[in-house]
């Protein structure tokens, strides 16, 4: 029954974050996020400083494609090797799904990026959604639901790594914030919509 409850909660939430980034990506496509989207960039670049930028430059790192992509990898290969196959599989698929979402939505929608505030090297991609964002979500999300030790504090540390890498992309001038609330939407709506298969397929195995 508990199994059942959590299933139709992650389902209801795949469908709200779902139907909120499809708001969110018509205001973009209609240019009505401007004023928002300069108003948060303006306010976290007012608080700039050397130090700052140097944290910020840092923690943006960790939501990069190469660091996802070898976080997840690794603890793919740490979890087969332990005897927790599906838990592997399940993190192959989780990234493998976001890589996708990403690269489908972004040339799709071809949003250009904000003009940089930093002289750090031109980025080509497109701008929405935020690829740091959605990334970051998918991996870090994704290790701290399979952790068995201090849960709580593991969690608690993956939600602030996860704010704060879409915060670092704002502040460092490389994308809206509309840009970064969507890759979070994005990848919410896809893990909890695999989440919610993940456990329909454990419970048929039952």
């Amino acid at each position: 029954m508990q199994g059942r409850r959590f299933e139709l909660t992650a389902l209801a939430v795949a469908l709200a974050a779902l139907l909120c980034f499809i708001w969110l990506a018509q205001k973009v496509d209609h240019g009505e996020t401007v004023r928002f989207d300069e108003s948060v960039r303006n306010t976290l670049h007012s608080a700039a400083h050397p130090l700052l930028t140097t944290l910020f430059e840092a923690i943006t790192a960790l939501g990069s494609q190469a660091v996802v992509t070898g976080v997840s990898g690794s603890a793919a290969l740490i979890l087969f090797r332990q005897g927790r196959r599906a838990e592997a599989l399940l993190i192959v698929i989780a990234m493998g799904g976001a890589e996708a979402w990403l690269y489908l939505l972004k040339a799709h929608f071809h949003r250009q990026r904000p003009e940089q505030f930093f002289p750090l090297p031109p980025l080509t991609s497109y701008s929405f959604p935020s690829g740091h964002a959605l990334l970051s979500f998918c991996c870090y999300g994704m290790l701290a639901a399979l952790a068995r030790a201090r849960r709580t504090l593991v969690r608690i540390a993956a939600a602030a790594l996860i704010l704060a890498i879409g915060l670092s992309r704002i502040y460092l001038g490389v994308h809206h914030a509309s840009d970064v609330i969507a890759g979070y939407l994005v990848a919410a709506a896809w893990m909890a919509g695999l989440a919610a298969l993940y456990l329909r397929i454990v419970n048929m195995k039952r």
